[in-house]
């Protein structure tokens, strides 16, 4: 049995649990609770959510030995810092450059990479900088985080206030309560799977990119465009050349999927993500294939994106041959090699 001290789940004061946990030293300025999202409801107007970079998500969870779509941390942006309550094996993933560095009740130090696992004991506390090279990463916990269920997932999706942990951002103090894993004997895990960062976006043009003159869609395939700093998991603002409407930027509003690229009267492109409104009014120049949805959240502000067009049936196919290198993936893990000599990590891993 643990007391959460000054906290609870949220900030519940005394509340007392028999579950394994996690407190949040510092949340981050963007850290939410994330798994595979909730298709099926849009019709309720329910967004669908779930992780921004679900192959990084499947990544982590392969790693610590939970199934593909559990609950796991997504991190944008970093400055994270957590204390494991409990024993636990916890991965990194979708960032190549980020570590976590674990430190001990002593204060040593412990530098771990990303696409890793590492059994840590209770009161280790990790700690990640700000991300280096992606605006998205992955934090799994093993067993997953453990909340209530809303059109049966966890997902937060901020905006609409929903799932999660109150509908909410994460903050200081929370403390989050994991599943309980079935500790086997194995080692930890190392992959090998590169998660791919280029800046060439392929799209599907339309269903309203009749609504635009010729020469918009040629810039539109032609050009470069900058990531805004407007950027938030309901979507992406691009700056570059304005796009132009053969009329005007209003539709009857319909259906929106994510990856939509919506084009509103100022001739700006927005990409539209997980957390987007289930219907718009606006044209949509093109839609984001699903196979760089993950690609396109770990792009960061500043960064120029470029796209390319591609059919529907070649669209598919990159899907399938994405789904098929990432479950190899999956299921190709081998041992990691030791962190640091056999004395010390068994020290820095001890969970008695």
């Amino acid at each position: 049995m643990a007391k959460v001290r000054g906290g609870g789940i949220g900030h519940l004061p005394g509340y007392i649990l028999m579950k394994p946990m996690i407190r949040f030293l510092t949340a981050g300025p963007h850290t939410t609770v994330q798994d595979g999202g909730r298709a099926g409801f849009q019709g309720l107007g329910v967004p669908e959510g779930g992780a921004l970079d679900k192959d990084a998500l499947f990544l982590a969870n392969a790693l610590v030995g939970n199934a593909p779509d559990m609950a796991a941390l997504e991190i944008c942006l970093g400055g994270v810092g957590i204390e494991l309550m409990s024993p636990c094996r916890v991965a990194l993933t979708g960032t190549a450059a980020g570590v976590m560095t674990i430190q001990d009740s002593t204060g040593q130090l412990l530098e771990v990479p990303s696409n890793r696992s590492v059994d840590l004991g209770a009161g280790r506390i990790i700690r990640l900088g700000i991300l280096p090279d992606t605006n998205t990463a992955t934090l799994a916990f093993s067993g997953g985080i453990d909340l209530p269920l809303l059109f049966g997932s966890m997902s937060t999706s901020p905006s609409a206030r929903i799932g999660g942990l109150e509908g909410r951002l994460l903050q200081n103090g929370d403390v989050l309560p994991l599943k309980t894993a079935e500790r086997e004997d194995e080692p930890e895990w190392i992959s090998d799977y590169q998660l791919e960062t280029r800046a060439d976006i392929r799209c599907v043009p339309g269903p309203q990119d009749d609504r635009f003159t010729k020469s918009a869609i040629n810039t539109f395939l032609s050009e470069p465009f900058q990531i805004s700093p407007v950027l938030n998991r309901m979507g992406m603002r691009l700056n570059g050349p304005v796009l132009e409407h053969k009329d005007n930027a209003d539709i009857l509003s319909d259906g929106i999927v994510t990856g939509s690229v919506q084009v509103p009267g100022e001739g700006k492109p927005i990409i539209l993500l997980a957390d987007h409104q289930t219907t718009g009014g606006y044209t949509k120049i093109a839609t984001i294939i699903s196979a760089d949805i993950p690609r396109l959240a770990r792009l960061r502000p500043g960064q120029h994106i470029r796209f390319h067009a591609v059919s529907v049936d070649e669209a598919e196919r990159l899907a399938r041959h994405q789904a098929e290198n990432l479950q190899r993936a999956m299921t190709s893990l081998r041992p990691a090699p030791p962190l640091m000599d056999q004395g010390a990590l068994y020290q820095l891993g001890d969970t008695t």
